[in-house]
């Protein structure tokens, strides 16, 4: 590890690029999503995370940690969704809260999900080749690591 207080050009280069993938990536797959369901990109992530999770149900908590989200940051994306139907909130004889999908939700996931795959599929993984996908799976893998 190089201990000096600035970048080398190359490590700089590298930063920037992947800032600028992982934009450009994310950006064109939550207009994908928003194009195909009227969910953005926030919204899609916690009803995926409800129905993939918890089959529907998931403590906010739980929501939070799996999105990797403050707790802060949930209770106000749930309070969004709410006014549009796509979850509810509860409080159960324990003090946590727990987040449930609506029919609203679970309807607008309908198209965003093939709508995703296809995303995913048009702005990353089509656009390199299977050694390429191996390589960044990884070196994501290894930055994930802690």
């Amino acid at each position: 590890m190089t201990s000096s207080a600035r970048l080398t050009p190359t490590e700089l280069a590298l930063w920037h690029q992947f800032k600028l993938v992982g934009e450009k990536v994310n950006a064109a797959v939550e207009r994908d999503i928003l194009a195909a369901s009227d969910l953005t990109g926030a919204e899609f992530g916690v009803l995926t995370r409800l129905v993939d999770l918890g089959h529907g149900t998931l403590r906010q908590g739980e929501l939070a940690t799996s999105m990797r989200w403050n707790k802060s940051r949930v209770s106000h994306q749930i309070t969004r969704m709410e006014k549009r139907d796509l979850v509810a909130r509860s409080v159960g004889d324990t003090p946590s809260v727990t987040v449930s999908i609506t029919e609203v939700g679970e309807r607008a996931l309908t198209p965003a999900r093939p709508a995703h795959a296809a995303s995913i599929r048009a702005n990353l993984t089509d656009k390199v080749t299977a050694d390429q996908r191996a390589a960044l799976a990884s070196a994501f893998e290894s930055l994930l690591a802690d």
